[in-house]
């Protein structure tokens, strides 16, 4: 009688499994696919630096990047830097830059804000590539 009762249970719950995994689908993943697109990424190499500031008591980030990108050709491309303070973005930029296909592409983007010094240590310098592919 015991395993009777264990083999119900056994049955059961791999039943409730099997409804559980047929009732997940591939919704993240399509997602993901969508939000992630290989043929408009280029990679980068940035650091961020930070600079005193026009104003003696506040310091800017100065972004310096290095990019290759593999197809042939030129492109129009925006170089897009911002800075997060835990998870809010406290300012963002953008500088148009123009990608020459198989050449290294070295540039520097200089921010126009002005940060207090307190909160250097909790700012995080973030940036990536965006390509107009005609």
């Amino acid at each position: 009688m015991k395993r009777l009762t264990l083999c119900i249970k056994i049955i059961a719950i791999t039943l409730l499994l099997s409804a559980f995994s047929l009732k997940c689908s591939d919704d993240y993943m399509t997602i993901e696919r969508r939000i992630i697109d290989a043929e408009n990424k280029v990679p980068i190499y940035f650091y961020a630096d930070a600079e005193q500031s026009d104003n003696f008591n506040s310091w800017r980030p100065v972004f310096t990047y290095y990019i290759y990108l593999m197809e042939e050709g030129t492109y129009d491309a925006y170089f897009h830097a911002y800075c997060m303070d835990g998870d809010s973005v406290i300012w963002s930029g953008v500088q148009p830059i123009t990608i020459e296909g198989r050449k290294k592409i070295w540039g520097e983007y200089v921010s126009d804000v002005n940060f207090s010094p307190q909160n250097i240590a909790n700012v995080t310098p973030m940036a990536y590539v965006s390509v107009e592919y005609e």
